[in-house]
This record gives structure tokens, sequence and C-alpha cells, in this order.
């Protein structure tokens, strides 16, 4: 292994133990299974819902070792102890997706 690539697997891992928490995918046809995401709440949006005016939303990460393809409408439950928001995020669309990590806008909700 490289210099490089042992330095970017201390950070990828500085990063997931300071930010990730554990959560339960559910796709709602096979068993729900354990992933890492990383959340991000009220991220402020420009031009969104079809105006110049900010919008906030919840914006969560998931590396495409755990879900290669993240759907609209799949779930992701916190089970984190730590946690104190909402549990179950629901996905609603996808912004970004890099080769390794995919960003989407998710819907809260406590159960």
């Amino acid at each position: 292994m490289s210099k490089f690539d042992a330095m970017a697997a201390r950070l990828e891992a500085a990063v997931d133990d300071q930010f990730a928490m554990d959560a339960m995918y559910d796709d709602g046809t096979n068993p729900p299974f354990p992933v890492r995401v990383i959340i991000d709440l009220q991220v402020e949006q420009r031009q969104a819902f079809e105006t110049n005016m900010p919008a906030n939303r919840d914006e969560l990460e998931i590396r495409k070792i755990y879900v290669a393809r993240p759907k609209r409408k799949h779930k992701v439950v916190i089970t984190d102890p730590t946690w104190t928001g909402h549990t179950t995020w629901t996905f609603d669309g996808m912004i970004t997706d890099d080769g390794y990590v995919t960003r989407h806008w998710v819907n809260g909700s406590s159960s």
C-alpha cells in the first residue's frame, strides 16, 4: 500500500469515527441490514422548489460499499443510542454520486 493510500485510509476511518453513525438500511423488500451513514441537518439549498428563496433540507451520505444504488423511498433507521433526532430517514432524491459515496435528500420522522 502506498503512503497516499495509507493516509487516505486513516483519514476515511477518522471521518467515519467522528461523524458516521450506525443504522439499518431497509429497501422494503429484503431484510434490513447494518450500514454507517452521515446525516447533515438543515443544509441550505438555493433555487429549490422553483424559487430563488433558500430552503433547508436534511441530507444523508452513505458509502457505496454498503449500498451501491440507494433508491427513492428506501429507508435508513438510526440505531445509534447517542442520536437524539429523527430515527427513520426516507430517501427523497440523489444529490451526488462520486463513485464511492452517494449523497441524498432525506425526510426524517420519529418512530
